[in-house]
């Protein structure tokens, strides 16, 4: 009898995973989130991939970030977004892990563009089906009022860490 994945562990978590199933407005479209190990074997991440509707293409990969991609969902005007913690034009090369914000691949064709970034991360897009509309889900501190506020009571917790960091440091050198 022939091993399949399902007779080891490993290979069964292996597996690719599959979801977030979305269709374009005019159903030709189809892309679904394809979570597959890293290098590493120790972490999913996700890509997007088109799956042809009618069965007779190959599905393709459309999205390549090294710290994934999910949350597909297309707008009215058949552009796809996604949510990615991809470096962006804003990124500071400090090595962090970027947060995920929400990403727009043009109806089109082109280079995927960040649309909205948020200090907590974007969690999840939704768009409507008949209206030019998008809601996200994203992270904010208890105490915040409003995306500005969230952001300033972040870099306020940031630059405290980083005095306390210092503080420390200066106290070791003694």
């Amino acid at each position: 009898m022939t091993a399949t994945a399902f007779d080891n562990l490993d290979d069964y978590l292996a597996l690719p995973r599959v979801s977030g199933l979305a269709v374009s407005p005019d159903g030709s479209r189809v892309v679904t989130t394809v979570a597959e190990l890293n290098d590493k074997r120790n972490e999913h991440v996700g890509a997007v991939w088109e799956i042809d509707p009618a069965g007779r293409r190959a599905a393709r990969r459309l999205t390549r970030s090294a710290n994934g991609d999910s949350s597909p969902a297309f707008t009215v005007h058949a552009d796809l977004l996604f949510v990615s913690s991809r470096p962006s034009a804003d990124d500071t090369g400090d090595g962090a892990k970027p947060p995920t914000s929400l990403w727009r691949l043009p109806a089109g064709g082109g280079e995927a563009v960040e649309v909205l970034s948020m200090p907590g991360g974007v969690t999840a897009v939704c768009t409507a089906r008949g209206a030019d509309a998008v809601v996200i889900a994203a992270g904010m501190l208890s105490a915040a009022r409003d995306a500005d506020d969230d952001r300033r009571l972040r870099d306020l917790r940031r630059d405290r860490s980083e005095e306390h960091t210092s503080e420390l440091q200066s106290h070791h050198d003694l």
